[in-house]
């Protein structure tokens, strides 16, 4: 069975830390039969990705993952075969980078009115751009001998948290209802899914059961109305028996299944490149049928 993975990040995403050459490299190694480098809100690596395998028999996917706000949730949005040089990605993400540069200084706020020992100088010292993001936060947090004598914070270094440190860190206090929760300004989710129709790609829901419930069938079908055409449902945010509750949503809604690993480096350790349940090479072909039918 060919072997494929549709969801990961290259080190042009900032919280990744693989070249697209060295994906590539990794990706031959675990005879991956096709990827896609879906960079947040970036499509950067695409070309240079399609450069490097053009002798190759690796077949490189065009992809692209966009953050979203969907009223008060934040979806992942991954576009497929979209014409990735449209000068309309860039007019949809306008005023992200300023308001994650925001963010940023907020969260530092929050965490020091939590009681924890951090400063946006330490982060930013580190650091290399001006809106670093949670997980990076968390790097450096933990890093600090002040924060491996807090025991709140115990529980990354040798407990039940301690797998994945820095991604888990940002899920207990960054992610949406969580202490240092603050809202950063992204694209519609309903808007990203009309674009990235308009430029001839197939829009998937990333890893759903990261802010979805199986049940929350009126914001999937809102989002079907928009153009989804897809739901991640083989994903490493999701157990087994998640996974089967998305497949089932998947076959009700007349969705795509698809798989990625959202692979991106040390922040999740965890997880390996072509490491996901179900990465079949047939839902490559579905993607072209898909991509074909529009």
């Amino acid at each position: 069975m060919k072997k494929i993975d549709l969801h990961m990040h290259s080190s042009y995403s900032d919280d990744a830390d693989y070249t697209p050459q060295e994906i590539i490299k990794m990706a031959k190694k675990k005879n991956l039969s096709a990827i896609s480098i879906t960079d947040h809100n970036l499509t950067t690596a695409i070309s240079e990705a399609l450069e490097i395998t053009k002798n190759d028999d690796l077949e490189i996917i065009p992809g692209i993952e966009f953050d979203t706000n969907y009223e008060s949730n934040i979806l992942h949005i991954l576009g497929y075969y979209i014409d990735y040089n449209s000068s309309k990605i860039s007019e949809l993400l306008s005023g992200m980078e300023e308001a994650k540069k925001e963010q940023f200084y907020k969260r530092i706020d929050r965490l020091q009115e939590l009681g924890y020992s951090i400063t946006a100088k330490e982060v930013l010292d580190k650091a290399d751009n001006d809106r670093p993001l949670g997980g990076f936060i968390a790097e450096v947090l933990l890093a600090k001998s002040e924060s491996k004598e807090d025991p709140r914070l115990k529980k990354y270094y040798n407990g039940e948290r301690s797998d994945q440190p820095y991604f888990n860190f940002y899920l207990d206090f960054f992610r949406s209802g969580m202490p240092a929760d603050i809202p950063c300004w992204k694209p519609n989710a309903k808007d990203t899914i009309e674009l990235i129709k308009e430029l001839g790609g197939v829009a998937v829901l990333a890893h759903p059961g990261s802010t979805l419930n199986p049940k929350d069938e009126d914001v999937i079908d809102d989002l079907i109305a928009s153009g989804l055409q897809g739901i991640e449902a083989y994903s490493t945010y999701h157990n087994k028996q998640e996974m089967e509750q998305w497949l089932e949503v998947a076959k009700n809604k007349n969705l795509l299944a698809t798989a990625g690993s959202d692979f991106h480096g040390h922040l999740k350790p965890k997880i390996e490149l072509g490491g996901v349940a179900g990465n079949d090479y047939s839902i490559v072909e579905e993607l072209k049928n898909l991509r074909r039918n529009k």
